[in-house]
């Protein structure tokens, strides 16, 4: 189980986008073994992490009210993974899902996120801001072959619980796909 959860934290790694001096063959080399030792460091150091899945959005701009009322915005569902606070006080996460679906299908993602966090009042309330990258897999999208996603998120904290929103953004102008928001909770213990 170890071994399948750090390669598909691996996999997670390699969509994550590359520094600027990964332009060739050797680059490329040296960029993923960094992005590897960096995951490996979260798993092996990082605190444990339990999530939540509970909410997704589909625009209404984007989704007609028929298509939304066939949909499940109840994407229950649970997770694990760990986190490291970075020399800045930002937050490094590897984390499994697993959630209802907007189709009422489970579905799996395996990832890696960085959130930038600032600390506006006291240090227990934190705002970040940042991306996840992994891999998922979905019915309705490639009859669940794994795919890699690379997601914008956002955090809202306080001390050990820590809501997330991701955002699926519309990447065509046909109707009742894409402008999904999906919420999930964090508990560091």
């Amino acid at each position: 189980m170890r071994h399948a959860f750090l390669a598909a934290l691996l996999g997670a790694g390699l969509v994550m986008p590359p520094s600027c001096q990964a332009f060739g063959l050797s680059g490329v080399q040296s960029w993923a073994h960094s992005a590897s030792q960096n995951l490996l460091n979260i798993y092996n150091n990082g605190s444990p992490d339990l999530y939540v899945t509970g909410y997704t959005w589909h625009d209404p701009s984007t989704y007609t009210e028929a298509k939304r009322s066939v949909l499940n915005a109840r994407a229950w569902g649970l997770g694990w993974g760990k986190h490291l606070v970075d020399a800045n006080g930002n937050d490094e996460l590897v984390y499994a899902l697993i959630f209802s679906d907007s189709h009422w299908n489970a579905e799996p993602v395996v990832g890696y996120a960085k959130q930038w966090l600032w600390r506006p009042f006291d240090g227990r309330f934190k705002l970040g801001a940042g991306y996840t990258a992994g891999i998922t897999s979905r019915a309705d999208i490639a009859k669940n072959f794994p795919i890699p996603i690379v997601l914008p998120m956002a955090s809202l904290g306080y001390g050990d619980l820590t809501i997330y929103g991701a955002f699926l953004p519309r990447f065509n102008g046909s109707p009742n796909n894409g402008n999904v928001g999906f919420l999930f909770f964090r508990y560091a213990y």
